[in-house]
């Protein structure tokens, strides 16, 4: 059951889901600290409302994936929409700290 629900989830997908994830934090922390705003309980904040709805909806989306084969191809649209948010997340802290991110892309008007 194991090596069926890993081979939903797991490989390219689960390895840019992280990378993204972690790019989201640092980048976050780097905004944090350039506007000396950086505050630890901001942490928890952000794993519970960017993080574990990320991480959640996909593992849970892989489950039903894994009980009715049918459902296999939302996993890949539940993870294009994760790595669509988590891209628009971090355009905009890229724009935060300077960075000339056109203002479409990077939640501007």
């Amino acid at each position: 059951m194991w090596e069926q629900y890993f081979a939903v989830v797991d490989g390219v997908k689960l390895t840019v889901l992280m990378a993204m994830i972690l790019a989201n934090f640092g980048l976050g922390l780097a905004v944090s600290i350039k506007d000396k705003t950086f505050r630890l309980k901001e942490f928890a904040d952000f794993m519970r409302s960017r993080v574990l709805p990320c991480i959640v909806g996909y593992f849970a989306i892989g489950f039903v994936a894994l009980t009715d084969s049918a459902w296999t191809p939302a996993v890949t649209v539940i993870w294009g929409f994760i790595i669509a948010t988590l891209t628009g997340a971090i355009l905009q802290s890229l724009k935060e700290l300077g960075l000339n991110v056109p203002n479409p892309l990077g939640g501007g008007e």
